[in-house]
């Protein structure tokens, strides 16, 4: 009796055995009876990895360990049941796993269910690494704004303790006792400026805990991280931020990251000034945050260069390939699609059922 996988008869036929041997994936394919019907190369050597000869043609119970199974029945009946394809994430002890469970459907509907299973282990850390490194970018960005905004007021004291110092030295009593008292006033208002502005950047640091994010509160404290920075000089945003839409499911901090990105992309694409539209609505399931920039008109091939992390063009390049990686982390997404005049960076959120 030979070792494997020829003494087995697979439903599927050789010639498609063989093809889902080449795949650089580990994958197998159910009947309606979830019956393993196929077991590739790959999954042989993936989490909870069997040899084909114990898997083919034994219940899918028999052959995933308990947790597992219970798992894999879940979400392979609803495919069965939909007709639809369904994604998740596997946290195993081989790493991270994306699996996709695609229905296989001929003239009587759904015949078979195929899993497979993609290693993201390294992916997620390229794109942890890619987060830190876009984390110093944005710092920068930030750096630039506060740097801008504070150089006013410091300005304004210098000149008042000159004139303090003139009025030292020269003047009568009572000239000396009215002018130090208005510089006096003018130092407190400008410092109390620049207090205002560390306390709400400290504020803005403080890392909010939470697996939901209020979608307008996180635009609002965005916008004004970003409202003195030198690419938004010219730009005038207009929000139109309805108050009755639910929390998307996503932690505050990935959701403003990603929102920054999107909105220094919006300043850095009008560096001749402009409009930037910001809006909110909902749609099912999903939240869908609009940024529309009257800039440069952007091709379909910058579009797809827009998420590229080395692209030299403005407003590309790590901000937004990072932004559309945290969202998709949870379950969202970032699109661009060009207009006539500039064009529409697209945030889609899944929806939490009720505001709370």
């Amino acid at each position: 009796m030979g070792s494997g996988r020829d003494d087995h008869q697979v439903e599927l036929g050789p010639l498609c055995a063989t093809l889902l041997d080449a795949l650089p994936l580990g994958l197998y394919v159910v009947n309606r009876k979830l019956t393993v019907v196929a077991w590739n190369r790959m999954r042989e050597a993936g989490p909870h990895g069997l040899p084909a000869s114990r898997a083919l043609g034994k219940p899918l119970s028999r052959v995933l360990p308990a947790a597992g199974y219970r798992l894999a029945r879940r979400a392979i009946d609803g495919v069965f049941r939909s007709g639809t394809a369904v994604e998740e994430s596997l946290t195993t002890a081989g790493g991270l796993y994306h699996v996709r469970r695609i229905p296989i459907v001929d003239s009587t509907g759904v015949s078979y269910v195929l899993s497979c299973f993609e290693n993201v282990t390294e992916r997620q850390e390229l794109e942890l690494r890619l987060v830190a490194s876009d984390r110093w970018a944005f710092l920068g960005q930030v750096v630039a704004g506060v740097a801008h905004e504070i150089s006013n007021p410091l300005a304004g004291i210098a000149g008042c303790a000159e004139a303090l110092a003139i009025l030292a030295m020269e003047g009568g009593p009572s000239a000396r006792t009215t002018e130090s008292r208005r510089f006096r006033d003018l130092i407190r208002s400008e410092v109390g400026r620049c207090e205002g502005l560390v306390r709400f950047l400290l504020e803005s640091a403080r890392p909010e805990e939470g697996s939901s994010s209020d979608v307008r509160l996180a635009v609002a404290s965005s916008l004004r991280l970003l409202e003195r920075h030198p690419s938004f000089a010219r730009v005038r945003v207009r929000a139109k931020l309805p108050e009755s839409l639910p929390l998307a499911r996503i932690p505050p901090e990935a959701l403003k990251q990603a929102i920054v990105a999107v909105l220094a992309r919006g300043g850095t694409a009008m560096p001749a000034g402009g409009s930037l539209g910001v809006s909110l609505r909902r749609e099912g399931t999903h939240l869908f945050l609009d940024f529309t920039d009257t800039g440069v008109p952007v091709s379909r091939e910058a579009a797809l260069r827009l998420f590229d992390p080395w692209d030299g063009s403005p407003g590309a390049g790590l901000g937004l390939a990072v932004a559309r990686s945290l969202l998709r982390r949870h379950g969202g997404d970032l699109e661009v699609h060009p207009r006539r005049r500039g064009a529409r960076l697209r945030v889609t959120l899944k929806a939490l059922g009720r505001r709370s």
